[in-house]
């Protein structure tokens, strides 16, 4: 059973009746194909044995939810929380904290690297869930009984594994491994868009040369601003080959803006001017200035047969404490050590399971070696 809130009154007499709460089981639902900002449909919420999908669609005043999601001492338990964080951020202006987030628990028990919702129920209740409302307009009222009941499922199971999940964790002496990614989780920064940097972001931006790469971020960064003031995605107001290309051609005049090709001309007519003066503004960029796109050199035949070692000591370690090797580190990462000639990968629990064998792996100490068909790590 769940209530459906659709009135602040609602929302602050469920609120009252779930009382005084260690954690609660928290998903949202939204839609942010038409927006920049993603639009917020539903939240469900487990707390105390009590379930509820709140409409923020139809309720004034949000101020009960927004009091509880900012409370201190009150766990948020999502799965996957990144989209969920952001978005409750543009609710109340606060990341809610502290989190837990099964996504990232289930990596460090060992079920898997990114695991899915659906799968890791399946893994740890064997029940299977329905995917039937998956592409569901949740902007659409009223809401049918199917896909309330489909979105509450997002929670009703959510709460039965964090006890689970916890008391495994604690078993495992893993508990503190995840303080770091949570409080990562928890921190606005994480979800803060610079405006200058979008240029990055723009595909195929590989095909321009430094010149070109300041204009390019000129023009993204007003995109991005422009795309935020009118909560529209930023593809709606010009898309990434324009943006390319007006970096390329630079054009120096309206006709030649309109030679431009894919330009929507009468949609776009009025941002010319701007983009204009952004091109000229890009052009005067002096040298030092100029953005680079980061040029990863490839690694020696020496580095790689270092790099090739460091991952056999991951999976060593990975196997030997029941998880898998990308949770502590891919290929990509230890590269990126290694060619900043760095001999320890992180100093979170990462860190901890492989760093000292880094150290005594490349000062000699220990080796590589195989014992009963298995790699292993042999001391000196």
């Amino acid at each position: 059973m769940f209530e459906l809130i659709e009135t602040t009154e609602q929302l602050q007499l469920f609120i009252e009746k779930i009382g005084d709460v260690n954690w609660i089981a928290l998903d949202t639902e939204f839609l942010r194909e038409r927006t920049y900002y993603a639009k917020l449909c539903l939240i469900q919420l487990e707390a105390n044995g009590h379930r509820s999908c709140i409409d923020p669609l139809k309720i004034s005043d949000l101020e009960p939810l927004i009091k509880l999601l900012n409370d201190k001492s009150i766990i948020k338990v999502f799965h996957a929380a990144h989209q969920d964080l952001e978005i409750l951020m543009q609710l109340s202006g606060n990341v809610p904290a502290p989190i837990f987030d099964t996504q990232v628990a289930a990596a460090v028990l060992g079920y898997g690297d990114q695991m899915g919702y659906a799968r890791l129920i399946e893994h740890m209740l064997n029940t299977p869930l329905s995917k039937t409302q998956s592409r569901t307009d949740w902007t659409r009222r009223p809401l049918k009984q199917s896909q309330l009941e489909y979105a509450i499922d997002d929670v009703r199971y959510l709460a039965q594994i964090y006890p689970m999940m916890l008391d495994e964790l604690q078993s495992k002496n893993r508990l503190n491994w995840l303080d770091n990614d949570f409080l990562n989780a928890s921190n606005p920064l994480t979800y803060a868009v610079n405006a200058n940097e979008r240029w990055k972001k723009v595909r195929g931006n590989q095909v321009l040369n430094r010149p070109q790469l300041a204009i390019l971020r000129e023009l993204a960064a007003w995109r991005e601003q422009a795309a935020e003031k009118a909560n529209r995605p930023r593809k709606w107001m010009l898309s990434d080959d324009i943006l390319l290309d007006l970096s390329r051609q630079q054009p120096s005049n309206p006709n030649e803006v309109l030679e431009v090709r894919g330009l929507q001309t009468e949609k776009t007519k009025k941002y010319h001017k701007t983009w204009l003066e952004l091109i000229a503004k890009g052009k005067q960029t002096i040298e030092e200035e100029w953005p680079e796109l980061p040029r990863s050199k490839k690694p020696t035949v020496e580095k790689n047969i270092l790099i090739d070692l460091l991952m056999v000591v991951i999976q060593v370690q990975a196997k030997k404490h029941g998880i898998t090797p990308s949770v502590i580190a891919t290929r990509k990462h230890v590269t990126k050590m290694v060619q900043s000639d760095l001999n320890t990968l992180s100093d979170d629990w990462r860190g901890e399971l492989v760093n000292q064998q880094f150290i005594d792996l490349i000062s000699g100490k220990i080796a590589l070696g195989i014992e009963g068909n298995k790699a292993t790590i042999m001391k000196f």
